[in-house]
């Protein structure tokens, strides 16, 4: 049987256009700084400072003493208008009153594929409040009332506002925030792991830029080599090295999902798709801590055991969690550490989940030609059927791309355990229809087991994969490179050796980097940590 893969160059020339300089420019995990804020328009007056004309901390525009944090004629410099907006610490918002204002985000630039980490600062925040990247909804932590942490959403090229919703009231940073596209350099580098981590382990991008990399099997289709030790891999350094204690169970197939406080959930046993041949408990979690680069597990278990599970992080903090043994869901609340049971009708066997830019989930497909999808609503928590997919599809990927819409790639026709005719077809989902479409790019070759990641110019990159169907030998080392704007593919730099059942992520500057693999059959699984740079300017 084989497994399932959770999924994680048209560059550009970063264009950047004049905001409101009261935002300032700011610049994280290697993104080039960008001005943000205000929605402002030149008003011609003079910028007088320093000459001791003006008292205190007002300036002198046009012949007049203003102060620049507050005037929305003269909102973070002379001449910066509002245009009937309020001026708040320096920066337009649209409110009702700068006792609850979103003024900056910092940093105020991020990639379209999203992912990265960012406060927003302001004043009056509270818990519970919404957090909106121009129209969609980012995964939000209350940090006290002038701050808020989020992780980016996948977003547009371009400049968008920051919306904060709180109970009825809503204040909007106009222009706010900022998304850029860059680009990536091949070709693929290869770099040592400490142990052999092969079908699929978990992999999750941390706050703090590195990857962890926790579980997998030394020898494919065999749980009983699935290991219960993780490692990490350091950009900054280039380097790998081992986490300082083990997982509480032997994991492979796994999930990892890094949550709003940097801790990273794992969920998912060594067994089989139907629970059989365990080895360790599934349904334990572990909590990764990045300040000790330790394991401790969760107060409470998983209310069913996971198999092959699938995670997302949805815009609340908590964590959605499905797997193919089971139709049922569950949530994980990382405040009170604890599993909630949602009863569901469908199993999605090997298929996919992804959180909709809208802070819904789009979960669907699976093993034996299922075709049905469903979304799961974390403000009601109620799940609903939505339009089917036009080809039954097992062990593909799916990405949400920067336009809101979700692009699920190849897949087995019937069977993954079978490697049952891979697919080279691609569809589009799009939230506001409900309704799949069937892309007219399609895959170079068929894939199924592959891996794939949406990468810094809202691209996406499907990589390796068995491609024959019943072929167990048939992996491959091709990279497709999708535009789903342009609806085409074109070849990009090849895999440094063929490669299935594996994992890849996009890191927190852009690069790339996939983890794992080993085709069924063989007696070990690959040593593989194939790394592709990503770049500012264009390759």
């Amino acid at each position: 049987m084989r497994r399932a893969l959770s999924a994680s160059c048209f560059g550009f020339v970063l264009a950047t256009s004049a905001l409101c300089a009261s935002c300032g420019s700011s610049s994280s995990n290697g993104s080039p700084s960008a001005d943000g804020g205000g929605d402002v328009t030149d008003g011609g007056g003079g910028d007088v400072t320093g000459d001791g004309a003006c008292p205190g901390t007002t300036t002198s525009c046009g012949g007049a003493c203003v102060d620049t944090s507050s005037d929305p004629s003269n909102c973070g410099g002379c001449g910066q208008s509002c245009g009937g907006t309020l001026c708040c610490a320096g920066a337009c918002v649209d409110t009702k009153s700068c006792s609850f204002a979103p003024t900056s985000a910092d940093p105020n630039l991020a990639y379209v594929p999203g992912g990265e980490y960012v406060k927003v600062l302001g004043a009056g925040f509270q818990a519970g409040a919404k957090v909106y990247v121009g129209d969609a909804r980012a995964p939000t932590r209350f940090i006290d009332a002038k701050t808020l942490l989020i992780q980016v959403p996948p977003g547009p090229f371009g400049s968008v506002d920051v919306r904060v919703d709180q109970g009825v009231s809503s204040a909007t940073l106009k222009q706010g925030f900022r998304y850029a596209k860059g680009g990536l350099t091949p070709p693929w580098q290869q770099k040592p792991m400490k142990k052999v981590r092969g079908e699929d382990p978990a992999v999750a991008v941390m706050q703090d830029g590195r990857v962890l990399v926790a579980g997998g099997t030394t020898v494919p289709d065999h749980p009983e080599n699935a290991l219960n030790t993780a490692e990490i891999y350091t950009r900054s350094t280039d380097t790998v090295t081992d986490a300082a204690g083990p997982m509480s169970v032997q994991r492979w197939q796994d999930a990892a999902v890094t949550l709003l406080d940097g801790k990273v959930l794992v969920v998912g046993g060594a067994c089989g798709s139907n629970l059989s041949g365990c080895y360790g408990d599934p349904t334990i979690a572990d909590l990764f801590d990045p300040a000790t680069n330790t394991f401790s597990p969760s107060k409470s278990k998983l209310n069913v055991g996971r198999a092959y599970p699938r995670a997302v992080l949805l815009p609340d903090g908590k964590v959605l969690i499905s797997s193919a043994n089971a139709p049922s869901l569950e949530v994980y609340d990382p405040d009170a550490d604890s599993f909630t049971l949602l009863n569901a009708t469908q199993a999605h066997v090997f298929g996919f989940m992804v959180r909709l830019r809208d802070g819904r989930a789009l979960i669907g497909a699976g093993d034996g030609g299922v075709t049905a999808v469903e979304v799961y609503d974390p403000d009601s928590g109620v799940i609903t059927a939505v339009g089917s997919l036009n080809q039954g599809r097992s062990m593909l990927t799916a990405h949400t791309l920067p336009d809101g819409r979700v692009l699920v790639l190849g897949g087995a026709s019937v069977s993954a355990g079978g490697i049952n005719a891979p697919l080279d077809s691609m569809e589009l989902f799009d939230p506001k229809t409900g309704l799949w479409t069937v892309a007219a790019a399609k895959l170079s070759i068929g894939r199924c087991w592959h891996a794939s990641a949406l990468v810094r110019d809202g691209s996406v990159l499907a990589m390796g994969g068995y491609t024959l169907s019943g072929q167990c030998s048939s992996s491959s080392d091709t990279v497709d490179q999708i535009d789903p704007v342009l609806d085409k593919t074109i070849s990009f730099a090849t895999l440094p050796n063929t490669n299935t059942e594996w994992t890849a992520v996009t890191m927190l500057d852009g690069s790339v980097l996939g983890v794992g693999g080993g085709a069924c059959g063989t007696a070990q699984a690959l040593p593989d940590l194939d790394f592709l740079a990503g770049s500012d300017a264009p390759q």
